[in-house]
C-alpha cells in the first residue's frame, strides 16, 4: 500500500509530482477542518494564513525542483531526414504606411 502511494506521488521519471502533493496537502487542510468541526473543536488560529504558508513551502520546493524534477528531453526519432518539409507562406495583412 505505501508504494501504491509513493507511485501516486511520483512521475513518470521518478520526481515528485507538484500537482498531485499540491493538491494532497489541500485536501488534508480540509479534512482537519472537518475532523475539527465534527468534535466540535473550535481552531483559533486563521486557516487561510496556514494555507497560504503551506502553499509558498510548496512552491519553493518546486523552484527549488525537489517537487517537479528538472526532465531530460528527448527528441523524437521517427521523423527521416528525407522526408520533404511542407513551408506554408502566410501572406502579409499588415497594412504598409504609404
Amino acid at each position: 500500500m505505501i508504494k501504491k502511494m509513493n507511485n501516486a506521488l511520483k512521475n513518470p521519471d521518478g520526481s515528485y509530482s507538484g500537482k498531485v502533493i499540491a493538491g494532497l496537502v489541500s485536501l488534508l487542510i480540509v479534512l482537519v477542518q472537518q475532523v475539527f468541526a465534527a468534535f466540535g473543536i473550535k481552531f483559533t488560529g486563521d486557516w487561510l494564513a496556514i494555507s497560504a504558508i503551506i502553499n509558498t513551502v510548496l512552491t519553493i520546493l518546486g523552484m527549488l525542483g525537489v517537487l517537479s524534477g528538472g526532465g531530460v528531453v528527448e527528441v523524437p526519432t521517427t521523423a527521416k531526414s528525407e522526408d520533404p518539409v511542407k513551408v506554408t507562406e502566410v501572406p502579409n495583412t499588415i497594412e504598409q504606411p504609404k
